[in-house]
């Protein structure tokens, strides 16, 4: 993995600051995950809670989401083909029944297989968010949010609060290898 050190918080414009910060929620996110074995990231070390595997999969789920939209503006894809990964209603995780959400025993993919969609996915993003003119950030796709890029500064905030949980279950479980340093200045 490798980061694009042309994307420092200089001569910042609203693109560049999204960009930017979705490079530091990609990195961060990856970081929390990428060295677990696949018995860590499937674990459920807190009864009743998430694993690690869920927690993921439901953000890039969302970042999906972000990427067909860009994908849908820029023409490369019609609204019922947005998607890049495989979407699981159990990963939605918001207004789900109990019986409908992740569980011990269930099925997850493994790390491995994670970090190549998660990485793969975002270079997609960015990607489109380059391609895509900087006026249309700042209109809404119909009948979602206000404006795209609200779309992604929440989304930004959004994996950022789960990044806090996976390091909590981290702790949780004894997994003690050192917190990576900051990548932008």
């Amino acid at each position: 993995m490798s980061i694009d050190k042309g994307r420092f918080a200089r001569d910042m414009d609203l693109v560049k600051s999204m960009r930017m910060g979705m490079d530091e929620c990609h990195v961060a996110l990856r970081e929390s995950y990428a060295d677990l074995a696949d018995k860590e990231f499937w674990a459920y070390p807190l009864e009743g809670r998430n694993n690690i595997a869920t927690i993921i999969m439901h953000c890039l789920q969302q970042h999906d989401d972000f990427n067909g939209n860009l994908q849908s503006r820029l023409n490369r894809r019609a609204r019922h083909e947005w998607h890049f990964l495989k979407h699981e209603e159990r990963f939605g995780l918001w207004g789900l029944p109990p019986e409908k959400l992740p569980k011990p025993g269930d099925e997850f993919p493994s790390v491995n297989e994670v970090v190549a969609l998660h990485d793969e996915l975002h270079e997609n993003i960015i990607r489109n968010m380059t391609e895509l003119p900087a006026e249309e950030f700042e209109s809404g796709p119909a009948g979602q949010w206000p404006k795209l890029c609200d779309m992604f500064f929440r989304g930004i905030y959004h994996v950022n609060a789960h990044i806090r949980q996976i390091w909590f279950l981290r702790g949780l479980m004894g997994i003690d290898r050192h917190y990576p340093l900051q990548h932008f200045a």
